[in-house]
């Protein structure tokens, strides 16, 4: 789906992803956000999107179309499971399509933020970690900040902000694990958590875990240690949360 200014993409048994531009204090920025919902909420939205399309006037795209071919806008396109690509020819059809995509990527963004879940066999709820981070991101190594929520609910939430060759690059990544994937995995990153003495200052790169108590923060050889196990776990997550956090260093603070 595309309108001014934004590409949406939706997979059937899969995710919501959504690139464009947006502004804040600071300025205009790039935008790439993934959403990836529960699947019984995706199979309901298709379901829907499926009885939209029945009627719907459709033209095969040719495979040698140019990327650079100028497409009035809005625009909807259906991708079969061959990969064979159709375009919606009629512009209220397009709309109608670019609005049920808009309205389900914001009903995920509404929601995306994790919780505290229930206790899990160590006792944490959440793990949370934070801190300057670097990726191979077009092929090239890239430095930025990332944060990291992760709940025993099996929700998270990753997010890195960069700056690119194009400018300032927010990418995130929202989505859910299985509830006891996600509750092992806490368990075995917070392993060797030690809080933070009471009285030290917050510092900006962090690992924190909550429990029914609050969050706490762990102190800077604990953070090396929770970083190195949520390393093993970045995979599971994907895209946005693939960032390297970079530990502090010499046993201070970053």
């Amino acid at each position: 789906m595309a309108d001014k200014g934004t590409i949406s993409m939706v997979a059937r048994n899969g995710c919501v992803a959504t690139v464009g531009t947006a502004t804040d204090q600071t300025g205009n920025y790039d935008e790439l956000r993934i959403r990836c919902p529960r699947p019984e909420r995706m199979a309901q939205w298709f379901s829907g999107v499926d009885n939209l399309t029945q009627n719907v006037s459709l033209d095969r795209v040719p495979e040698n179309e140019s990327d650079d071919t100028d497409i009035p806008l809005p625009a909807a396109e259906l991708v079969t499971a061959n990969g064979v690509v159709f375009r919606v020819k009629q512009a209220s059809d397009a709309s109608r399509l670019v609005g049920e995509v808009r309205s389900l990527a914001a009903e995920l963004a509404a929601s995306e933020m994790p919780q505290p879940g229930p206790a899990s066999p160590g006792g944490w709820q959440m793990l949370r970690v934070s801190g300057p981070a670097h990726v191979y991101l077009g092929g090239a190594p890239t430095t930025g900040v990332l944060e990291a929520r992760v709940s025993t609910t099996g929700q998270y939430l990753c997010e890195f902000n960069t700056n690119t060759k194009e400018g300032p690059l927010h990418a995130t990544k929202s989505g859910w694990l299985s509830a006891p994937t996600a509750s092992k995995a806490i368990d075995e990153v917070l392993a060797t958590f030690q809080a933070m003495p009471s009285g030290e200052r917050n510092q900006a790169t962090f690992a924190a875990a909550i429990t029914s108590d609050g969050e706490q923060r762990a102190n800077s050889a604990s953070t090396a240690a929770v970083f190195e196990k949520f390393a093993e776990v970045q995979d599971a997550l994907g895209d946005a949360c693939l960032p390297e956090l970079e530990a502090p260093k010499d046993g201070g603070s970053l």
